[in-house]
């Protein structure tokens, strides 16, 4: 009996997470950035595509928002949140190549990996946060970038 008990709390403490109430904000780039951010885009970076995953306050459940954006910004952009958000380039990395066969929304990285420069956060165990930035930049000298928060 007690087995049983103790089974049935396992099983229910680990649903519960998973079914925290979510909302999916993709209407406002602008306001998704400054949510993600802290701040307003700079003028230079072009927000072209986001998600915020709003997750509800639930108890016993610590969660922030995770999201995605698809931007198009100078390599100094990409300098300053690589400083800021902790993140370090690596070569190859199969959490980031895991994680982007699998984003929230289909226009996340539709290029092959070899493509971008990898960026993962090196402060954690789990890299959480990841970016890719095209090789390549654009005519206006800007890259497209992908970063992601999940």
């Amino acid at each position: 009996m007690f087995a049983s008990a103790l089974c049935l709390l396992v099983a229910g403490c680990q649903s519960y997470p998973t079914a925290t109430p979510r909302s999916y904000l993709e209407a406002d780039h602008q306001e998704n950035y400054r949510r993600a951010f802290g701040t307003v885009p700079p003028t230079d970076v072009e927000v072209l595509n986001s998600v915020v995953v709003d997750y509800a306050w639930r108890p016993g459940v610590v969660t922030t928002d995770d999201w995605e954006f698809e931007l198009l910004a100078p390599r100094s952009w990409v300098e300053e949140q690589s400083t800021a958000l902790h993140l370090r380039q690596v070569e190859a990395d199969r959490f980031i190549e895991r994680r982007k066969a699998h984003p929230i929304r289909a226009w996340y990285a539709p290029e092959p990996i070899e493509v971008y420069q990898l960026y993962f956060s090196h402060v954690t165990s789990i890299p959480y946060v990841h970016m890719l930035v095209e090789r390549e930049p654009r005519l206006d000298s800007r890259h497209r970038i992908f970063i992601s928060k999940h």
